[in-house]
């Protein structure tokens, strides 16, 4: 029975490591968890007191921390920004596989609780043996990243919630937009390299692939999760250092624009999420989720009479329109009506056609841009990208993540009235550097800021992006290279990259 024991222990380090994202340790890190159950089985007290509740949380998490590695700011942000349908939606992708290994995870963990004791003679010894092990172990880094993590994003919400009642510190120096009409599309988990518009074979974005504007190949989202990045895209900010009172929204207002802000995502109330703390300065929102649990899987498509509506409204001066898509968020298959490539894999054809969808709303949007013959110019760019976690050939699982330069290689493109040529500028620019490049294309220059367009931005061959809680170069980075798919008598095959 010891032998059993002994497998079932080491069978529990090794699953409760996996679960808390730390395979690239898996060595170090489970050998000391797998010492630790052994020292510490005898102390029945100490199993139930510490080693349950610690152990309880990391089952719960397995699925997360298999899938995405262990906590950082941005999945903490996830946990408590998600609403329940968001949740129901994560749970449904979850592999059986990942199912299968958390179940076993759970009967381990009883079993080790219930009938797992070593007795030592030397059982003080062994007991502080046991807590130096655990100090070092799998559970231990799942602590301290959970409390880093935790620390973190209190910090980021508290000050989102603070900004709400406080006044923005813009100091105006100019204030002259060029256009009557500006528009910011903000994308949602759409890596660059799936748009045929930067070179993808398949024809994925076929409007913005062939129509004037400016294509920025080298921007660089903040960080990898939507709740991290945008409050730092969208505001001012160095890093994890954040001051979202000077944000898009305030600095239109201060330029004296008129701000509307349209969402398709969830909006639970005014201080749930931080993009909500951003645009409840708008002077109009509408938000098509409210984030309970029977709300709908509304459509981008939804968000269009909306915007027609905004472009209707009268207004001396110039205006500022927001349109937050769902775009390519997970589920896939969720956000289209039709998956246009039905493909083998299915989670790539369905990621493919949120593109697709993407690509044909931004041609309607420019249409009724056009339509109301005014100045215009529209801004679309994605909070950030997403990697391939799949091993097996042929098939993909995109998913978030912040090991990868895809993870934060997203489209910034520009679309204007007066624009008639289809540019490229491959040039490596920060989104922490967007809040300049906002100031410049409305026209506004300030104090606080440096109003810069994207070709006046210097060369920077050493950015930065947030990868989990701390600031890392982009170009330490892997890379996770894109499926391409050739066209060969009516069928899509794999052609490695």
């Amino acid at each position: 029975m010891k032998y059993l024991d002994i497998v079932i222990t080491l069978l529990l380090s090794l699953l409760l490591t996996l679960g808390v994202g730390y395979e690239n340790k898996i060595i170090i890190v489970a050998g000391c968890l797998f010492l630790a159950l052994i020292f510490l089985s005898a102390k029945r007290w100490f199993k139930w007191v510490f080693i349950f509740p610690i152990g309880l949380v990391a089952v719960l998490y397995f699925q997360s921390g298999y899938i995405y590695g262990h906590p950082n700011i941005g999945i903490i942000a996830s946990l408590f920004e998600t609403d329940k349908r968001e949740s129901i939606e994560f749970l449904l992708a979850i592999p059986i596989k990942i199912w299968i290994l958390n179940m076993i995870l759970l009967v381990t963990f009883i079993y080790y609780l219930i009938r797992v004791e070593f007795i030592f003679k030397w059982s003080k010894t062994a007991f502080l043996f046991g807590c130096v092990c655990f100090y070092f172990s799998s559970l231990s880094l799942f602590i301290s990243h959970c409390y880093a993590s935790t620390e973190h994003y209190i910090i980021q919400i508290n000050a989102l919630k603070e900004s709400i009642h406080q006044t923005a510190n813009w100091t105006i120096l100019k204030a002259k937009p060029k256009y009557k009409i500006y528009v910011l599309i903000i994308g949602e988990s759409m890596r660059k390299d799936y748009m045929s518009s930067y070179g993808y074979p398949l024809n994925t974005t076929p409007f913005l692939a062939t129509t004037p504007g400016i294509f920025v190949n080298g921007y660089l989202s903040t960080a990898s999760h939507t709740a991290v990045s945008l409050p730092r895209t969208l505001g001012i900010s160095h890093g994890l250092d954040l001051h979202p009172v000077d944000n898009i929204v305030t600095l239109a207002n201060a330029a004296k624009m008129k701000t509307i802000w349209l969402s398709n995502q969830g909006f639970i109330g005014k201080y749930d999420t931080a993009v909500s703390a951003i645009a409840v300065h708008a002077s109009e929102k509408e938000f098509l989720k409210k984030g309970n649990f029977l709300t709908n899987n509304t459509s981008d498509y939804a968000l269009l009479p909306l915007f027609k509506q905004a472009l209707t409204q009268p207004y001396n001066g110039s205006k500022l329109i927001v349109l937050h898509i769902m775009g390519s968020h997970e589920n896939f298959c969720d956000r289209i009506k039709k998956d246009i490539y039905r493909l083998k894999d299915k989670d790539l054809s369905c990621y493919l056609s949120t593109y697709n969808q993407t690509d044909t709303i931004i041609k309607k949007v420019v249409n009724d841009l056009k339509a109301t013959q005014d100045s215009y110019s529209l801004i679309y760019f994605s909070d950030h990208g997403l990697n391939n976690v799949s091993t097996i050939k042929g098939k993909t699982q995109l998913l978030h993540g912040d090991l990868y330069k895809q993870n934060y290689e997203v489209p910034l493109i520009e679309i204007a009235s007066d624009m008639h040529q289809h540019v490229t500028l491959n040039k490596h620019i920060s989104a922490f550097n967007f809040m300049s490049i906002f100031s410049n294309w409305i026209g506004v220059k300030t104090i606080q800021l440096p109003s810069l367009n994207v070709y006046q931005l210097p060369k920077n061959n050493n950015i930065q992006v947030l990868s989990g809680n701390k600031m890392v170069l982009f170009r330490s980075l892997k890379n996770d290279p894109d499926e391409i798919i050739k066209h060969e008598g009516g069928n899509y095959k794999y052609q490695p990259f």
